[in-house]
């Protein structure tokens, strides 16, 4: 089962901000672990490494220098390389 990477709120931000992606730590169908970090984000106040809550491959939906609202999918981890194909 796919799980899906959402934008958390980050510290000292409320559930209606906006934040930038800065950079994802790792490309389109790559191998992540949970645990690592794979996305950097920046409020107006700071910059906020975001983790994998799950391992699979990674699906990216919103692209590094785009803004995205917290809540908001920006991701999602497949468990297969079948299951990424269907994303």
């Amino acid at each position: 089962m796919a799980f899906n990477i959402v934008l958390p709120i980050v510290r000292k931000s409320n559930k209606y901000d906006i934040v930038k992606l800065v950079e994802w730590k790792a490309k389109e169908g790559d191998q992540v672990n949970k645990g690592d970090v794979i996305l950097v984000v920046e409020s107006e106040k700071a910059s906020h490494e975001i983790e994998a809550e799950a391992s699979g491959l990674l699906h990216i939906l919103v692209q590094e220098g785009q803004k995205a609202m917290v809540n908001t999918k920006v991701g999602v981890i497949a468990e297969s390389k079948e299951e990424l194909a269907t994303l």
